[in-house]
């Protein structure tokens, strides 16, 4: 797996995504909390300066009234005398008249103007808090109180939280990664273990950490499973395998004394019985190759053969068996046509592989009508495998029951007159996984095309095995 796909998995990880699903409540919560805290702040200095500017306000106009003067040149002589109180007087089209100037605000409401908003504010001065009003000739009064105080309180809030949240946020992105990380390194543990076990290997089991987490409680349970699949499955072989021992003996003893009492039995003349006895022989013979088969099956399963891998000149081993196989096609009226490339090596267990070999092409000779033609082809793939096809013109297999005759004793409904006992293509699948590789089967339109992939060793590879 590259590391974009093992990144896109660890971002798929359901431990990942709720760590993240936690983490935005988190932050929608904390915005939540400082959009409170910044109103509360607002409100608190609304009801702070809402007096001051009312009575700055009062005091203003009645300055006016008692001296006489213009309303400008009291608030000229206000901003004079200095404070933390801001005037503003425009008239009905929005002319500055007196006081200063200000960015634009509402009037009738309780407004502020801050620094951004009016980079002309006097000195040391952040923010503006006041209200304006509209006076009886229409001209407008604006009157605010220097609100620096709590524009830098929330300056300060605002900080605050980006720092404390920000690092929170960083730390539980963090803490996600990590936690899908290890979730993902135990859920490919549990997939590396599932797929060793389909491919046979029943003693594989799943690393438990000992943290009694639940992925824990699951590798407990799963072990357990696999141990109980295990031993059944081992029972089930070695019965089978016992069965095929202790009959195998008495059915080669039954096969020889079937074929002297027919000796005898033509030695005086009883034609009759001696047709008799010979099925008979052929019946015994037919019981005899099914526990072979059986017997064969569950030595490749139980491992028993796995010492006899040696390199082998797979291209020959193709070729030899279709020469072997050439008069027999001919017998049939069918026809059989080599396609091997040359030079292609494996590590295997040649009986076993002839075996294989065998069994596709009498499977394809077996069921296939006079006229047929056969092929036997051997190709060297670029990933590293070779490929073993017979293909053939016959009725083929269809789509829906191709797996199915990989199972024992399977026989398709139009196979029943033919001769055979359902554990040809069984054979040459557990000898093609033993050998690491894997059999399909597809349509040949006309007919059926057994693919048998097999890996391939290089030349150096060769070597260094036979020098051992």
């Amino acid at each position: 797996m590259t590391a974009p796909q093992q990144q896109a998995s660890l971002f798929r990880m359901a431990s990942f995504r709720l760590a993240v699903l936690g983490m935005l409540f988190s932050l929608i919560a904390a915005v939540v909390v400082f959009a409170l805290i910044y109103e509360a702040t607002g409100i608190a200095a609304r009801e702070e300066l809402a007096p001051i500017v009312a009575g700055d306000r009062a005091d203003l106009l009645s300055d006016t009234q008692a001296d006489g003067w213009p309303l400008a040149r009291e608030i000229a002589l206000a901003e004079a005398i200095g404070g933390h109180t801001y005037y503003e007087l425009t008239n009905a089209a929005g002319q500055k008249l007196a006081g200063t100037t200000l960015a634009p605000h509402d009037w009738n409401h309780w407004s502020d103007v801050t620094r951004l908003e009016d980079p002309a504010l006097p000195p040391g001065v952040e923010q503006i808090d006041g209200i304006s009003v509209k006076l009886a000739d229409g001209d407008r009064l604006f009157v605010g109180e220097d609100a620096s105080v709590f524009a830098i309180l929330n300056r300060r809030i605002a900080l605050i939280f980006a720092v404390v949240f920000g690092l929170l946020i960083g730390l539980g992105v963090l803490a996600s990664l990590l936690i899908a990380a290890y979730s993902l390194k135990r859920v490919r543990a549990i997939s590396e273990a599932s797929t060793d076990i389909v491919a046979g290997d029943l003693s594989r089991r799943i690393e438990a950490y000992g943290i009694d987490d639940e992925l824990d409680v699951l590798t407990t349970g799963l072990n357990g499973m696999l141990e109980t699949i295990e031993r059944l499955v081992k029972k089930a072989q070695q019965v089978t395998s016992d069965i095929a021992h202790d009959l195998r003996s008495p059915l080669m003893r039954l096969r020889d004394r079937l074929v002297r009492i027919e000796r005898l039995a033509l030695a005086q003349g009883q034609a009759g019985i001696a047709d008799e006895l010979r099925e008979a022989l052929r019946q015994t013979e037919i019981v005899t190759s099914i526990f072979s088969s059986l017997l064969r099956i569950a030595e490749i399963e139980a491992g028993a053969l796995s010492g006899n891998f040696v390199p082998l000149d797979l291209s020959a081993l193709v070729c030899g068996v279709a020469e072997e196989f050439l008069p027999v096609v001919e017998d049939q009226g069918q026809s059989l046509e080599l396609a091997v490339a040359d030079g292609i090596w494996i590590l295997g267990d040649v009986p076993l592989l002839i075996q294989m070999l065998v069994n596709l092409v009498e499977n394809a000779i077996r069921y296939c009508p006079d006229g047929a033609v056969l092929t036997l082809s051997l190709t060297r793939m670029n990933d590293g495998f070779a490929w073993i096809e017979v293909a053939d013109t016959g009725p083929g297999i269809p789509e829906a029951d191709r797996e199915r005759v990989f199972e024992r004793f399977v026989r398709l409904d139009r196979s029943q007159n033919t001769p055979g006992h359902g554990l040809g293509l069984p054979l040459v699948r557990v000898i093609a996984v033993f050998h690491g590789g894997s059999v399909t089967l597809l349509d040949n339109a006309p007919g059926l095309r057994v693919r048998v992939k097999l890996p391939t060793v290089r030349r150096n590879e060769k070597l260094a095995v036979d020098s051992h």
